[in-house]
């Protein structure tokens, strides 16, 4: 099961995942960036993973491809708090495509990265 948190400060959109991040549970977060993205304009995404027990490689991929979306909208993502386990299972996965996405410690930090 994966929990959605979301709150809109300061012109970002922080998302607090908490649970799995699976093929089976990414849908919802896929049609939440989507609608954030496309219908709501918002540009500036902070991906708090602190509360993922696991994810999967789907999950990752959502994560990229919403990365990539925000960057041709001229946005800026930044991904906080991701613990030891899922930040092996993003190396060993996806080390490269990841790099191209800035991560943080904390929220505090990522907004410092997005700076507007």
């Amino acid at each position: 099961m994966l929990e959605i948190n979301m709150e809109f400060a300061r012109g970002m959109l922080f998302i607090r995942l908490s649970g799995i991040l699976s093929k089976r549970t990414s849908k919802d977060l896929k049609n939440t960036l989507d609608k954030m993205i496309d219908e709501e304009g918002i540009k500036y995404f902070v991906i708090n993973l602190e509360g993922l027990d696991y994810i999967d490689e789907e999950g990752i991929h959502l994560i990229m491809n919403r990365y990539f979306d925000i960057t041709l909208h001229d946005g800026k993502l930044v991904i906080c708090g991701y613990h030891h386990q899922i930040q092996r299972h993003v190396k060993k996965d996806l080390e490269q495509a990841f790099q191209n996405i800035e991560s943080s410690s904390n929220e505090l930090s990522a907004l410092h990265l997005i700076n507007i």
